[in-house]
């Protein structure tokens, strides 16, 4: 099994990044993650990096503490 070098992952992947702002839910993260086939979104206000939310985040922070994704900000 051949070990491809990052370079060559990007290039097929893509240089597309997935984001949504602050003030968005957590279903809208969820949502965004499912259309575009990952596992996390970036989360951006004004063109600065404030965080990223995961399906992890999802599964810890709102499905096992009860919450609604509908009702939680990311």
């Amino acid at each position: 099994m051949a070990i491809e070098s990052i370079g060559s992952i990007l290039k097929k992947k893509g240089h597309d990044i997935c984001s949504v702002v602050p003030d968005a839910t957590v279903y809208d993260a969820i949502a965004l993650m499912a259309a575009k086939n990952v596992a996390a979104v970036l989360v951006i206000s004004d063109g600065q990096l404030l965080g990223i939310i995961s399906a992890r985040d999802y599964g810890r922070k709102v499905v096992l503490e009860g919450k609604s994704s509908r009702d939680v900000r990311v």
